[in-house]
């Protein structure tokens, strides 16, 4: 299966974006990253182990530090139409939970995390069982 048949739109903020508000729109859309896009290049991903490990734990306000100071980078991406357990070999190379998805014009497309590549093949397997 193709990683654009599991991924979900990506949320995008921008890198000067306060960390506290990245924060609460993390909250409120329930996600646990956001991709740091700017002019339409990609520049980052800032994920809840940022928050916890650069803010949190070195207790920096958030409300004072732009996401462009914490947020990961290089970012570990990979193309919609790579399988998903290429998608998969890659996160557990990197040690990493989700990926950047983009299109052949190198356009960010959605996020693929290991929970929606474990939703995806749950619901494959339980397919597959149904009709054995």
């Amino acid at each position: 299966m193709k990683v654009k048949k599991a991924m979900e739109n990506p949320i995008v903020v921008a890198p000067n974006a306060s960390v506290r508000d990245v924060a609460r729109i993390m909250k409120t859309d329930e996600i646990g990253s956001v991709i740091i896009l700017e002019n339409g290049a990609l520049k980052g991903i800032l994920t809840e182990r940022d928050l916890v490990r650069k803010v949190l734990a070195e207790e920096k306000d958030p409300s004072r530090i732009k996401v462009a100071e914490i947020m990961s980078k290089p970012v570990i991406h990979i193309s919609e139409d790579s399988d998903l357990l290429e998608a998969s070999k890659l996160m557990e190379k990197h040690n990493i939970g989700r990926l950047v998805v983009m299109n052949s014009s190198r356009k960010v497309v959605g996020i693929l995390t290991t929970n929606d590549i474990t939703k995806t093949m749950s619901i494959r397997i339980q397919n597959y069982l149904v009709r054995s």
